[in-house]
């Protein structure tokens, strides 16, 4: 956009147009960084402006009625879209009277040159432009076109005063004058804006040079020349770069000779900033300094003295002359003595302090520590290392030159070892300052500059490059060896996991067959013997006369039952239910004598009805009614025979099973308009049917329901299929887009992962189906195209696809399938089974378009996603330790929520838990929610084979931990074209090295800096990394900012409970924690040995422990006489009790990195929370949602006051309960993530 597009869409919204719009023609045109220039100028009447800049004149107009000469039209057209009528404009420059005016401030070379043209006005007079032969100027064309020299401008401008913009007009940090011109260590420039990309010296250094001889003011890049002036300003400096509420400026001033300073706010946001300046300096305490204070001029300003003297930093200077061991020695003794009693004063720099005499003065004690700067923990090694690390970047080179040090070397001097956290810590403090405000205003227009240093070592590096270039070969090489070493080494313990895995199960399989063989022995053995021989030639013999189960066997067993049992005899033929049991065994079967007549409860509103159509068989239909009376709980049904006029015992079959259902035929009508005629006296809200060749297993209906109830937009459901023998027959079936079909899974081993998780299928068996009442009516019952059966089940589920449902496969209810018993197997024969061929032309006919969708039947076909109509959906690939523990761990609670939220959102989640262990009853409630968990030795066999082969069909791979994903990151990045994200939980390396900085074991810096290579590592290979909280996101970034990190919500909620949080019903105080993690057991002990007893002596009220893998030193802290209440590890509905009925939850962490799971947890439930600083880290508490404090007193004082008062411990609910609406919902979360997939 251009300046008057600009200017008409943002107006005086400066921080917009630069923060959206970034350009230094923007910037020097539109910022208040040019106000350096005229807002320190007493100016008042009526203000002729010639040239152009938005902030000044919008500060000018506040001060006096202003009229305006610019010539070049869009820069003009600018200012009218912005000021509208506030200015006037005059259109000829020979047209001006400059008496007429109180002020004439000409504006950039030009302007002045043109102004010079004509008589000097007696009016006062301002000239800003830029020193045809500044510094910047030498090395590069930059600034004004026609610069100007200041000796022809000071000639016709006559006595005037000079003041020097720094580091030129268009952006002024500083503003020195002929009365206080700066000394040789105050400029370093910043390489920025138009600082010359080619500068054969550092422009800063030569100013510098130039300000030691006293010559700064004929080589400055810009000037601003009055006359007629009266001001007293001497000297500015600004800190425009800052957050509004931070934005002050340092003038020195002089008023009869004589100097003084002034601290003032640039906007009204800052004057709370100065006010703090007053108080806060009265809280620092230090005997070897004095503080200077200040003096309040009103509310925006406030006075100190002029210190004249000798800086601490010219003296530790002078001490670079030094030996080493005195050097050292001498800066230790003066940071001792800057560093205040309470570590308050952040600003204990150097150049803060003025020797007067032998006692120092502290001259700017601007930033003062208050409980807003928590993530400065440390506060003494903080300050020591702002000190030390200031003064070695002013003086770099004086240090490198006479002691060979580099920055971290220096500072280890004085025992500062944690350069990185330092420098992170400070990051964060310069973002409290600064905020987006520095990136706005000044890091968007830093210079990669090329020096004089830089050509030369060009030079030289050019003569070494051949060197350099077979040296880096070799380095090269050595990595790629290293790499191709760890990668072998990794694929070594791949296929030594493997063959263990194999030996395993080989040794398995081994111990079977020598049971096996064991068993055949004994029997072997028995058969050698004479009698065994004799035995077994008779049963032969008897067998072939008399065969089992045969008429002839039955009425033998009874004649020999006559002798031998007499009495038992007479009971059984002459009593009713004995002979119902001889009629039942000849008519039905042995299975009759053993089970007997069955009868079914009469229900009066059934929640099923399950229909079993029949045709004769009725042994297959007593065993299946026996497994329904045995097998089937907790809900109500209704048992519906559909007898399609059977001429076996099915025709009487109330004498041998009560409370049935009797739908009877006239005539034979076929398998399917049997069960249409016998759905009609169903009663239930479910219709169940089933066939009558199976046997149904445990717990078979609860499942069905309550999938069918779980998600209105399932219309079916159906079982799985197993054959007598334990193989599988069907998990759902595949209809291919050229009509044909398949049984999915068959003849496979039914305990598979792929068979045993909730998915959408094409159709479902009708051997064993249920859908609603309501939609089989509305469907109107099974086509009848399809009679006299087959295809019928294939068809229904197209019709409940039709009104847009799902028709869905419920792995947990098993039914036990005697396939071919209903119909036979012959397709080509005369019976029932022959219409298969034919039926199936008639489905591909009326579903033709339909089949379009399908996927093709080609070669071998892949069944990755037709078995679950994933068509169109992203599969996402999770991998973690093992299957979340959600109730156990907040990781695992984080893993679980996200797999959650990711369904919801459509996607297709499948979930590799690295140990391969099918964890219950974790792994069936993933696979309950339709995620696909790759469990069990086959998969632990062929893992990388099994991820390899279906790449095509994984669009991300999400990695979990570190210690996990390295495992998999190189082979997917290898073999796959899968997107990798890669999510941490926490930085190990950091949390390792905040339990090294409290411990001081320096195993555990040795292990943090084993994660950082590890963890550094994976984050360059994966697309993007996620973390919790910015935290370690802008901690990862002073490493490598290049790294693609993002924080994301950690935990995530679905639902959200409206909590009754009264006090007066609560009582006890919380702590949840899993203590496998050491930070937990470590908060825990810190907690009981610091702080318990004291608040326990003041509230008298328990503290319960809740947490999983506690040791026997954590149970052994039970405690009834102190209060102290070990639960361990409890069940989520426990949890939730505990929740909600404790006052407050404590959250005492020491250390640790990223956010924390149970303090959101504890917000989750509404509990108002105590926690430090570590437990805090990463969450938001503008909601004032929790309570912090880092020290044993400061907790117990907060803690018992909390708990005893009401009102605060209501307010806190409210205030935790709507945080966790607004920050952590499923749309909260996937607005930040959504990009990404």
């Amino acid at each position: 956009m251009g300046l008057l597009e600009l200017a008409k869409k943002y107006g005086k919204d400066e921080y917009g147009l630069l923060k959206e719009n970034p350009g230094l023609c923007n910037l020097s045109f539109f910022s208040s960084l040019a106000l350096g220039n005229t807002e320190w100028l007493n100016i008042k009447g009526r203000t002729l402006f010639l040239g152009s800049q938005v902030a000044v004149l919008d500060d000018l107009i506040k001060k006096s009625k202003v009229y305006v000469y610019e010539e070049e039209p869009e820069k003009l057209e600018s200012i009218k879209a912005v000021f509208e009528s506030n200015i006037e404009y005059i259109k000829a420059f020979e047209n001006i009277d400059f008496n007429e005016f109180d002020t004439v401030i000409a504006y950039g070379s030009d302007m002045v040159s043109k102004l010079m043209s004509v008589k000097k006005p007696d009016k006062k007079i301002v000239l800003v432009f830029d020193n045809r032969y500044g510094l910047n100027y030498f090395e590069d064309e930059f600034g004004d076109k026609n610069a100007l020299s200041v000796k022809v401008v000071r000639n016709w401008i006559g006595k005037s005063d000079t003041y020097y913009p720094y580091p030129n007009y268009r952006y002024v940090y500083k503003l020195f004058s002929d009365k206080e011109m700066p000394s040789g260590g105050e400029l370093s420039q910043i390489k920025a804006y138009d600082y010359p990309k080619f500068a054969l010296k550092d422009i800063g250094d030569r100013f510098c040079e130039a300000a030691k001889s006293n010559d700064f003011d004929s080589f400055a890049n810009s000037y601003v020349i009055v006359s007629g002036g009266d001001e007293e300003s001497i000297y500015i400096k600004y800190n425009r770069t800052r957050l509004l509420k931070y934005q002050i400026k340092t003038e020195i001033r002089s008023k009869d000779n004589k100097k003084y300073v002034v601290k003032s706010a640039l906007k009204k946001d800052g004057i709370p900033h100065i006010l703090g300046m007053y108080d806060k300096s009265k809280l620092i305490k230090n005997d070897n300094v004095n503080v200077l204070k200040g003096v309040f001029k009103n509310a925006g300003e406030i006075s100190f003295a002029f210190i004249e003297g000798k800086s601490l930093s010219t003296v530790c200077v002078e001490c670079i002359n030094y030996s080493l061991d005195k050097f050292i020695e001498k800066l230790c003794e003066y940071v001792d003595k800057i560093i205040d009693k309470d570590a308050l004063n952040l600003d204990a720099i150097s150049y803060n302090f003025i020797f007067e005499g032998d006692k120092l003065t502290a001259i700017d004690c601007e930033w003062v520590y208050d409980s807003s700067m928590d993530f400065i923990k440390d506060r003494k090694t903080f300050i020591k290392y702002r000190a030390l690390h200031n003064f070695y970047q002013n003086n770099a080179e004086k240090i490198k030159d006479k002691f060979g040090l580099n920055e971290e070397e220096f500072l280890s001097k004085f025992e500062i070892d944690d350069m990185d956290g330092l420098d992170f810590i400070e990051r964060q403090f310069q973002e409290y300052i600064h905020g987006d405000y520095q990136e706005v205003y000044l890091d968007n227009y830093f210079v990669e500059t090329v020096s004089r240093d830089t050509l030369n070592e060009g030079l030289e590096a050019l003569k070494e490059l051949p060197y350099a270039k077979n040296k880096i070969r070799e380095l090269d090489a050595i990595n790629q060896d290293r790499e191709l070493a760890i990668k072998e080494m990794t694929r070594l313990r791949t296929l030594t996991d493997n063959h263990v895995n194999n030996l395993g199960i080989i040794i398995d399989n081994l111990r079977h067959e020598n049971e096996e063989l064991a068993k055949t022995l004994n029997v072997y053995n028995g058969n050698l013997s004479i009698p065994f021989r004799i035995r077994r030639k008779l049963s032969t013999i008897y067998n072939k006369k008399y065969p089992k189960g045969s008429v002839e066997r039955k009425k033998l067993n009874y004649r020999i039952m006559s002798i031998t049992h007499p009495i038992k005899y007479f009971k059984l033929t002459h009593s009713a239910e004995g002979k119902n049991l001889i009629e039942g065994e000849f008519k039905i079967g042995d299975i009759y004598r053993e089970k007997g007549k069955l009868n079914f409860p009469y229900v009066e509103n059934p929640k099923v009805s399950i229909i079993i159509p029949v045709y004769n068989q009725i042994h297959y239909t007593y065993a299946c009614l026996v497994s329904l009376l045995e097998n089937t709980d907790e809900y109500s049904y209704e048992v519906i025979i559909a007898d399609d006029v059977s001429t076996d015992a099915t025709s009487e079959i109330d004498k041998f099973v009560s409370g049935l259902v009797i739908a009877r035929n006239e005539t034979n009508q076929g398998f399917l308009k049997n069960c249409n005629n016998a759905a009609k006296k169903a009663r239930g809200e479910y219709i169940f049917f089933l066939n009558n060749d199976t046997t149904v297993e445990k717990n078979w209906l609860p499942p069905l329901i309550k999938l069918l109830e779980s998600d209105k937009s399932i219309g079916m459901v159906g079982s799985k299929l197993v054959y007598p023998d334990g193989r599988l027959q069907e998990a759902g079936g595949i209809i291919w887009s050229d009509g044909s079909g398949w049984n999915y899974g068959r003849c496979d081993d039914p305990n598979k992962p792929e068979y045993n998780y909730v998915r959408d299928v094409d159709y479902i068996s009708g051997a064993a189906i249920m859908l609603s009442r309501k939609l089989w009516e509305e469907i109107g019952g099974f086509d009848t195209r399809y009679a006299p059966a087959y295809c019928e089940d294939s068809d229904l589920a197209f019709e409940v696809r039709k009104r847009n449902l799902r028709v869905v496969y419920q792995p947990l209810s098993v039914v036990i399938h005697f396939e071919g018993v209903s119909n036979g197997t012959d397709v080509n024969g005369t019976g029932l089974k022959r219409y298969q061929v034919e039926n199936n032309k008639k489905l591909q006919e009326k579903w033709s378009e339909e089949f379009k969708n399908q996927y093709d039947n080609v070669g071998v076909p892949n069944a990755f996603r037709a078995r679950e109509r994933s068509r169109g959906k992203k599969v996402i690939l999770f991998v973690d330790h093992y299957v979340p523990t959600f109730d156990k761990d907040a990781g695992s609670k984080t893993t679980f929520q996200y797999i959650k939220m990711f369904i919801e959102r459509g996607y297709v989640v499948k979930f590799l838990p690295d140990n391969f262990a099918k964890s219950e009853p974790y792994t069936t409630i993933l696979e309950q929610m339709g995620v696909e968990v790759l469990y069990g030795n086959e998969m632990r066999t062929n893992i990388f084979e099994w991820i390899e082969n279906n790449q095509s069909n994984i669009d991300i791979a999400y990695l979990n931990r570190p210690h996990i994903a390295t495992k998999y990151i190189d082979f997917i990045r290898e073999k796959t074209n899968i997107k990798v994200i890669y999510y941490g939980h926490d930085l190990h390396f950091l949390r390792e090295r905040r339990e090294y900085e409290l411990t001081g074991d320096v195993e555990k810096k040795n292990a943090s800096a084993y994660w950082k290579s590890m963890e550094l590592d994976l984050m360059r290979k994966a697309s993007i990394s996620y973390y919790p909280s910015n935290v370690e996101v802008d901690y990862i970034h002073t490493f490598d900012k290049k790294i693609n990190a993002k924080a994301i919500t950690a935990y995530v909620f679905d639902k959200f409970m409206d909590i009754d949080y009264n006090p007066d019903v609560r009582e006890g105080v919380l702590f949840v924690g899993g203590f496998s993690h050491p930070p937990n057991a470590d908060a825990l002990k810190y907690f009981l040995e610091s702080m318990w007893d004291e608040i326990y002596a003041q509230i008298k009220a328990p503290f319960y422990i809740v947490g999983s893998n506690a040791t026997d030193e954590i149970k052994a802290m039970h405690n009834e006489a102190k209060g102290i209440i070990f639960k361990g590890f409890v069940s989520e509905e426990e949890l939730k009790e505990l929740y909600t009925k404790v006052r407050l939850v404590v959250v005492p962490l020491r250390y640790g990195a990223g956010v924390k799971g149970k303090v959101i947890e504890a917000l989750y439930y509404g509990d108002p929370v105590i926690t430090t600083s570590v437990g805090a880290e990463g969450i938001d508490n503008s909601y004032n949602q929790m309570l912090i404090a880092d020290e044993p007193d400061e907790f117990i004082t907060k803690c018992v006051a909390l708990y005893t008062d009401k009102e605060a411990l209501k307010n806190m609910h409210m205030e935790a309960t709507e945080y966790v609406k607004n920050r952590h919902s499923i749309d909260a979360v996937w607005k930040i993530i959504k990009e990404d997939f």
